[in-house]
């Protein structure tokens, strides 16, 4: 029972630290996600070989979008003419923060942390759109039988409206279950652990590096949730630069997200993309150790694990928000029938003229970008898709070809339902 009790406070402790920061990161997101649409973003990276790099890693570091989320953007971005040096750049530096974990990061790991993640996703993003535009660039023709979607204008109020539906729901349904998964790791970790785990039964620090680095690569976890299972980590025993180098690898990249990328990058970019990703995490990890080794006044925020301390009244009444947030925006994504927005030129109750399953969606940045790329293709009016059904309803008369293709090209599993009669 005791052990429960510990385990609970752990918890407690790591979510209290993270939730005003994290709040504040939720806002902060929901404001860049009027700001910086989509479509602005594939205006601003067409053009310019070296250019677009610097702006396609400026722009991805504070977007808060996952391993998984970013492959549609990416692809959105090839198709309307990006080069492949700034589209990886943009699948680099995107995953590995965000506002939101980058705020994260400084209240439960410190401000050392906090501006060491962006920089060296910045910095790996760069690297990698300069080697693949050394090594594999090409261009990107805009596919037949598709139009550019007008920029869409909302008032002041929507654009209130917009941000804080994105920033308090949307986002937080989208990373709730990692982040519960990832505080609960952490407390387990804290509570069960010894500090001496690592040295006990590991010992060698690059082994340690090395097994970071492979325990982050192939699994998903986004930058957020991230945190507190690298401070599980440091618990027991591991180097806060070995905790780093899961902090990059782990968000940037995952098993599923590497096969997309091959896709559609092709095999040069696609091996490019993963060596930098590595190789700049195990480098940023030996940076990061050596740092905090060199500067010995203490650039950790703390030399205890930050899983057991006492909250502030600001850091437990965040915790209680935050715990609203994620409980409401799990529920209300879990009962929308529609992730994306509603159909607004045709009535909501008229048949599809086409119907398809889409395979491999998992949050709603997926979704839309389903949604947007159908809307491009000539003679669709409109169009819906169901995450949970993973399923695409089109309205208009459009060839079924172009729709599959253009879907299959952004790296999804699109067919034709066997009782499609279209």
């Amino acid at each position: 029972m005791q052990q429960v009790i510990t385990l609970l406070h752990a918890c407690w402790s790591v979510l209290g630290q993270m939730s005003p920061y994290l709040i504040l990161g939720f806002l902060i997101s929901g404001v860049l996600s009027v700001m910086i649409s989509p479509r602005w973003v594939e205006k601003h990276l067409g053009s310019g070989k070296y250019s677009s790099i610097i702006k396609a890693t400026l722009l991805g570091v504070p977007l808060p979008l996952c391993s998984c989320g970013v492959i549609p953007v990416a692809a959105s971005l090839r198709k309307h003419g990006a080069n492949k040096g700034a589209t990886t750049s943009f699948l680099i530096s995107t995953p590995q923060t965000g506002v939101d974990s980058i705020l994260a990061t400084y209240g439960l790991l410190g401000p050392f942390f906090a501006w060491f993640r962006p920089l060296a996703a910045f910095i790996t993003g760069i690297i990698g759109g300069l080697i693949v535009s050394a090594v594999d660039e090409g261009s990107q023709q805009k596919s037949e039988g598709t139009h550019d979607l007008p920029e869409e204008h909302l008032s002041f109020g929507a654009k209130i409206k917009s941000a804080l539906n994105y920033g308090l729901i949307t986002l937080p349904g989208e990373i709730a279950r990692a982040l519960v998964v990832g505080i609960l790791v952490a407390g387990l970790i804290s509570t069960f652990m010894s500090p001496d785990f690592v040295s006990q039964y590991i010992g060698n620090y690059y082994l340690t590096m090395l097994l970071m680095l492979a325990i982050g690569i192939p699994i998903y976890v986004c930058s957020t949730s991230s945190i507190p299972i690298a401070l599980g980590f440091m618990h027991m025993g591991v180097s806060p630069g070995a905790a780093f180098v899961f902090l990059i690898s782990g968000p940037a990249t995952n098993a599923a997200a590497i096969s997309v990328v091959f896709k559609v990058l092709g095999r040069v970019s696609a091996i490019v993309y993963i060596t930098t990703v590595m190789v700049g995490s195990l480098a940023g990890g030996l940076i990061f150790d050596y740092l905090n080794q060199t500067f010995s006044t203490g650039l950790l925020a703390t030399s205890q694990p930050a899983c057991h301390v006492e909250l502030s009244m600001l850091e437990s009444i965040s915790a209680v928000f935050m715990i609203a947030i994620l409980v409401i925006s799990w529920y209300k994504s879990r009962t929308a029938a529609n992730c994306c927005t509603s159909c607004n030129s045709v009535e909501a109750t008229s048949h599809p003229d086409l119907i398809i399953d889409v395979d491999g969606m998992s949050c709603g940045n997926c979704a839309q970008a389903v949604r947007q790329t159908i809307l491009e293709i000539d003679g669709v009016s409109d169009a819906k898709v169901l995450l949970s059904e993973k399923r695409a309803e089109i309205y208009g008369k459009c060839s079924s070809d172009l729709v599959l293709k253009a879907v299959n090209d952004l790296g999804y599993t699109a067919t034709l339902p066997q009782n499609n009669e279209n």
